[in-house]
């Protein structure tokens, strides 16, 4: 396996848990200034819908592109989107706060989907053929790895740390 390939593995891993993390305290930050479980609910919803309709996108985008420079892109909009929304939550809570924190978690998802998709199709670039098989278990196991852990520990951390 090349360093590339483990780059994209760290990647892959710290975005997993930021995405935990950050949609953990967003829902908490919800459910706590506006006390409806409804609300607080549709954040997971918001980002489901974003990441179909990114999946629909992938074929306009990847025409055009190569692959590696739609992933670096993605990366480096979702931390811009990501500061973005550490600023909103540490606003005071309005109706336009909350606007912004779903418009801002949509177009995250929307990217994170974008950056999943595009993962598969770069990893062939990445490895020899005869390494592909083990370069997509590792990276479906360190996937699902931190999820697990992110969802497991979020909790956690986030009843030690807070929302912010």
């Amino acid at each position: 396996m090349t360093q590339r390939f483990y780059f994209l593995v760290a990647s892959q891993a710290t975005t997993n848990l930021g995405f935990v993390l950050y949609t953990m305290a967003v829902t908490s930050y919800i459910k706590q200034n506006t006390g409806s479980t409804t609300l607080a609910s549709m954040i997971t919803m918001t980002s489901l819908i974003a990441r179909l309709l990114s999946s629909l996108s992938v074929p306009l985008l990847a025409d055009t592109y190569k692959s590696i420079h739609i992933m670096r892109s993605v990366q480096v909009m979702q931390i811009g989107m990501l500061v973005g929304l550490y600023v909103l939550l540490t606003q005071e809570f309005t109706a336009t706060v909350l606007t912004m924190c779903f418009i801002i978690i949509g177009i995250i998802s929307f990217f994170n989907g974008l950056f999943s998709i595009f993962k598969t199709s770069v990893v062939r670039s990445l490895v020899s053929k005869h390494q592909r098989m083990q370069a997509n278990s590792i990276l479906s196991t360190i996937d699902q790895t931190f999820l697990f852990a992110g969802w497991s520990l979020g909790g956690f951390i986030l009843s030690l740390t807070g929302v912010t």
